[in-house]
């Protein structure tokens, strides 16, 4: 009878280790969708299935079946959104279908680094000349100029040989106010 007992109980044990495992997997999986679905959100292109493996440290299965289980998930409830598979790349976009109705609120954000870099500074000193930045960044300075002033984030006051480089309105709604 007590080996009947203690088999019994070394069941018993077993099952609610098993059950413990199992909820341990399913927090698991359901923690590894959330950040594929947070890294899939902010990336703006395609994220590399070896580049998710770094950022969430799981294996190629359990990735594979966490961005499965996010695509069936956003058709099941009838998104406008969608994660596609690029290669061997997913990337999280609106429904192609439904862009024309967004399309009107969108800000055009994609910029070049060297607009970015160009940008960053005349941010830092708002009403710098271009000729400092060029002396500092170079003569790729006047190509991103051009960009930055065709996407509406700085305008451009001639003064001397050179010109002065402001920010607009564009990039302080966009951006923010940058503190002092």
């Amino acid at each position: 009878m007590d080996d009947q007992a203690t088999e019994k109980k070394q069941e018993e044990t077993k099952e609610k280790e098993t059950e413990q495992e199992m909820l341990v997997t399913e927090q698991n999986n359901a923690n590894l969708e959330q950040k594929i679905e947070a890294i899939l959100f902010m990336a703006a292109k395609a994220v590399s299935i070896t580049d998710l493996q770094k950022l969430t440290n799981a294996d190629l299965y359990s990735i594979k079946e966490a961005v499965s289980n996010l695509q069936h998930w956003y058709t099941s409830r009838k998104s406008w959104l969608e994660i596609v598979k690029v290669d061997k790349s997913y990337l999280m976009r609106l429904k192609p279908e439904y862009t024309e109705v967004v399309s009107p609120i969108v800000q055009e954000t994609e910029l070049s680094k060297r607009a970015i870099r160009v940008l960053a500074v005349v941010a830092k000193n708002n009403g710098i000349l271009q000729s400092k930045i060029v002396k500092m960044l170079g003569a790729s300075v006047y190509d991103a100029v051009a960009e930055l002033k065709q996407k509406g984030y700085i305008v451009t006051e001639t003064k001397g040989h050179s010109k002065v480089l402001k920010l607009t309105q564009k990039f302080k709604s966009y951006f923010g106010e940058i503190p002092l």
